[in-house]
């Protein structure tokens, strides 16, 4: 009987002991690789539509990423690289001129370009975890054709 009570607390000390040791790298690896949030407004509203992150080394092609941002005007952007310099950015036109071609087949353009600008400032990455932008201001503008 003894020899069964023994087993039994054996087998449950190592169940615990599994458990504890299945849970520490999860915990560590918890943070995740480096990721930036940032948001967006627009007139005092959550800018939503399209924004790019980009860091500073141009010969990395993989350096540019679009996503859509949420309703509420912030994105998070993850699998990023540790220690480097990251930027979002909004470049966007919503509206372009019309063109048309007279009778004389010469081509002339009409209307306006409505385009939406801005980005955030340059912040270097932490090891992991997130880093945060802020919130930058999209402005909008429109062009005569």
């Amino acid at each position: 009987m003894n020899a069964r009570r023994l087993i039994v607390i054996l087998a449950a000390l190592a169940t615990l002991a599994g458990g504890l040791v299945a849970t520490v790298p999860a915990t560590a690896d918890a943070a995740g690789p480096p990721s930036v949030r940032v948001c967006a407004r627009i007139g005092g509203d959550p800018y939503v539509g399209p924004m790019t992150v980009s860091n500073r080394n141009f010969w990395d092609f993989g350096a540019k990423r679009t996503l859509n941002s949420s309703p509420r005007g912030c994105m998070v952007f993850k699998g990023l690289q540790a220690r480097r310099a990251y930027r979002v950015t909004v470049d966007r036109v919503f509206s372009s001129c019309n063109s048309g071609t007279r009778p004389d087949g010469t081509t002339y353009r009409w209307g306006s370009e409505g385009r939406e600008v801005g980005a955030s400032a340059w912040k270097v990455t932490k090891r992991t975890g997130t880093t945060n932008l802020g919130t930058f201001r999209v402005r909008r503008t429109w062009n005569a054709c």
